[in-house]
């Protein structure tokens, strides 16, 4: 039986090199990698860390996957400056939400909030996860498909191929901290509209006993 997974694993991996585009990390892409809508110059999330009942400081945070025309450094320092000061948008409805690290048997929250400039100079933030993905219109990058990946937080993506209605990604990867689910190796499959949207997910396989797990 293990001979019969480890071949059909061989074979499904081969058949998706050659019928599938692979994606990069979204680490490594470039600001230019993405497409904002007419008239946004700049866009990034900014996460705060968080107690269990969602307080944080809302001085301190740390800015992720910044995506823009013009570098932040490069506009008006009357705006930087403005937009720094910016406070986040906590409520209820906010859905930006990570798992940071977890450290000495404790796991903390991150909340994420999003802010922009228009090429007016006007600023503003958002909460929710369509408002952020939003201001990148039509998503037709693969940038674009990994960072709703990560603002849904989900993995990764390694293979995508477009469709009529969106596109179609393979998600290959492992959890071995069982407080964040269930351990093991994973291949998921997601499918993201042209606004998006994660119309469809599911696990493809699942194999429990590829890493052993880690109870905080």
């Amino acid at each position: 039986m293990k001979i019969f997974m480890i071949l059909f694993s061989l074979i499904s991996t081969t058949l998706i090199s050659k019928a599938w585009i692979k994606l990069k990390p979204l680490r490594n892409y470039t600001p230019t990698e993405f497409n904002l809508k007419k008239g946004i110059e700049y866009l990034e999330v900014r996460q705060y860390d968080s107690d269990k009942k969602y307080k944080i400081n809302r001085q301190k945070y740390r800015v992720r996957f910044p995506i823009y025309r013009t570098p932040l450094k490069q506009l008006d320092s009357k705006i930087t400056r403005q937009f720094r000061r910016i406070p986040p948008n906590i409520s209820n409805k906010t859905n930006i939400k990570k798992l940071s690290i977890c450290a000495s048997g404790e796991c903390k929250t991150t909340i994420g909030n999003g802010f922009y400039i228009n090429d007016k100079g006007r600023m503003g933030y958002m909460n929710e996860i369509n408002d952020v993905v939003g201001f990148l219109g039509t998503i037709d990058t693969p940038a674009e498909l990994q960072f709703v990946l990560w603002m849904n937080n989900k993995e990764n993506g390694n293979y995508y191929k477009k469709t009529a209605k969106g596109y179609e990604i393979i998600i290959d990867y492992t959890n071995n901290i069982a407080n964040f689910g269930k351990c093991g190796k994973f291949r998921d499959k997601a499918l993201i509209d042209y606004s998006g949207k994660i119309v469809n997910y599911k696990t493809l396989k699942y194999d429990p006993n590829y890493v052993s797990c880690i109870r905080y």
